[in-house]
């Protein structure tokens, strides 16, 4: 007997057996962090859990050559009983999209393909999209089993505990003027794109992938966090919640507390904040300063702990300090007034240039006058 659970479950030999379908999004110097995570992921298998679970990791990518791809399969050899991890090319695809955005930040490309999961993925009603980013501490299938595919939900993902938050970073604010209310309410309210359960069978059955290509294409210009922005305001409201432990930032004990004493409850309780804190499902390297680039940065010892138990520590290693040194020299003004330039050749005829100039001067003397 077989009934429909993500891909199939059958009974044999008296005991369950399920797919658990997983989505990567990748870039081919990232192949180290995705051996690391593929080992994570399938090490914090649910063991109390009485359905024996097989994870199908995926990586959705443009340029992972085949020797990394052979590399990435080893690294995970020893989970083969329960895991295995397969590579989708992309050909590219919105490439340009992404020419057109307005804002790419650290990101890459391919976290566009996490509008593309219904034509990708059409055996599945379910699956959970990942950044690569990120270190998984806890087991996932207990979120994932529970996600009800006849729901109307197109989505379940973290959400800020205070939507009025939203917006901590600067530009941000200036760039969601861009935005209608209903936009931005829906990206206030909305989940984060680290980590999701896609609902694909509601997806396929209301035509959510055309609907969130179609946006992409006539608004790339204005988006601020590309995908997450689009499938936020191409799904809202129909998004339910998933507890904060399933993102927790790197940042949070030095944001909150060594015991996350600021992190008060609204939207979730006390109880699922310390259970974020103390148990962690995901572990999300969030910023432009990762374990790999920046080894000071929190947390970054459990990053280098697993590491440690994949193919490429050693090239790491050997690596470590010219990956420092040029991650110093993006600091400096002589690298960033040449990439600015270079972005901006026609900076001098823009009177925006000299009006932010001009405030930036008068904040630093003010704050020396103040001082």
């Amino acid at each position: 007997m077989q009934i429909d659970i993500l891909a199939t479950l059958s009974a044999g030999g008296g005991a369950e057996s399920s797919s658990l379908k997983r989505k990567l999004e990748s870039k081919n110097s990232y192949k180290q962090i995705l051996a690391y995570e593929a080992k994570t992921t399938s090490s914090h298998q649910n063991t109390q859990n009485k359905i024996k679970l097989f994870y199908k990791l995926y990586v959705i990518h443009n340029d992972i050559s085949k020797d990394s791809q052979n590399i990435l399969h080893q690294s995970i050899s020893e989970f083969s009983s329960f895991a295995s991890l397969e590579f989708i090319d992309a050909a590219n695809r919105f490439s340009q999209e992404w020419q057109n955005l307005g804002l790419k930040g650290h990101f890459a490309q391919e976290v566009l393909y996490k509008l593309l999961l219904a034509s990708h993925f059409p055996q599945y009603d379910k699956i959970i999209v990942s950044d690569v980013d990120v270190v998984f501490l806890g087991d996932v299938s207990r979120s994932f089993l529970e996600f009800d595919c006849e729901s109307n939900l197109y989505l379940s993902g973290v959400k800020l505990n205070d939507p009025e938050s939203f917006l901590p970073l600067d530009g941000w604010k200036s760039g969601y003027k861009k935005y209608t209310q209903d936009e931005f309410n829906a990206v206030q309210n909305g989940i984060g794109g680290g980590y999701f359960i896609a609902n694909l069978k509601m997806w396929r059955k209301d035509d959510i992938e055309s609907r969130l290509i179609d946006y992409l294409s006539h608004n790339a210009y204005k988006l601020i966090l590309a995908e997450q922005d689009v499938l936020n305001i191409v799904c809202y409201p129909k998004i339910d919640t998933l507890s904060p432990a399933h993102i927790v930032p790197h940042h949070s004990w030095e944001w909150y507390g060594k015991q996350w004493e600021h992190y008060k409850p609204k939207l979730y309780t006390q109880e699922q904040l310390d259970n974020a804190r103390d148990y962690p499902i995901q572990l999300h390297y969030v910023g432009s300063k990762k374990p790999w680039n920046h080894p000071s940065e929190p947390k970054s010892d459990i990053w280098y702990k697993y590491l440690t138990k994949t193919p490429f520590l050693e090239n790491h290693l050997n690596n470590l300090e010219s990956i420092i040194i040029n991650a110093y020299v993006k600091t400096t003004l002589s690298y960033r007034l040449q990439k600015f330039i270079k972005n901006n050749p026609l900076f001098v005829f823009d009177v925006r240039f000299y009006g932010c100039l001009l405030s930036r001067i008068y904040r630093k003397l003010y704050k020396l006058y103040k001082g």
